[in-house]
């Protein structure tokens, strides 16, 4: 396992240009996905890790499964907030009224792989296209994400980014997603 761990650090470094830092130690793979990881994000916020990530609550008809889990990731969430910037006469500096937080943006870089066979991660693909084109928005679980998204609040793909692999690598496939988190309301009609 340490010789794929070697190799997918220089592969993420020669593709996204950084290299992440791997947390070590017993059980260091799913138990990241659930809780609030709050010892992760004051640890390592600001650096990237790698960090597995898990979609779920995936309840759609033609799905073929409810999770779909992502091993070998690096996650970065950021936000903004719209406020309205008003300037007064004789006063410096503006007023701040009407503060709204915005979506948040997701990121999420990492490697489709079939360590078992070592073929052409086909599986995972065709699973990544089917969550891909969901008409629907799903719970990402994600130790840095747990802290930032509410337990009501799902994410949506807006786009990725699959690039090319150079050196014979055929059994891994790079992915770059992009996603925006999504609030559920209820509109009650009165």
């Amino acid at each position: 396992m340490s010789a794929l761990t070697f190799d997918l650090d220089q592969l993420y470094e020669s593709i996204f240009g950084t290299k992440p830092y791997r947390i070590e130690g017993p059980g260091n793979g799913k138990k990241f996905t659930k809780g609030t990881g709050s010892l992760l994000t004051e640890t390592y916020l600001n650096k990237e890790i790698w960090l597995p990530t898990r979609f779920a609550e995936i309840n759609i008809k033609d799905y073929d499964a409810s999770e779909f889990f992502l091993p070998y990731s690096v996650i970065k969430i950021s936000g903004k907030k719209t406020i309205v910037k008003t300037a007064m006469a004789e006063r410096q500096g503006t007023v701040k009224e009407l503060y709204s937080t915005d979506d948040y943006s997701i990121s999420l870089k990492g490697f489709f792989i079939d360590d078992k066979n070592r073929v052409w991660p086909e599986d995972d693909l065709r699973a990544f296209k089917k969550l891909f084109e969901l008409q629907t928005a799903v719970v990402l679980e994600n130790a840095l994400t747990n802290v930032f998204l509410e337990d009501d609040q799902k994410v949506v793909i807006e786009s990725f980014d699959l690039p090319e692999v150079e050196g014979g690598r055929k059994h891994v496939r790079p992915f770059s997603i992009e996603l925006e988190s999504d609030s559920i309301f209820t509109l009650e009609v009165v």
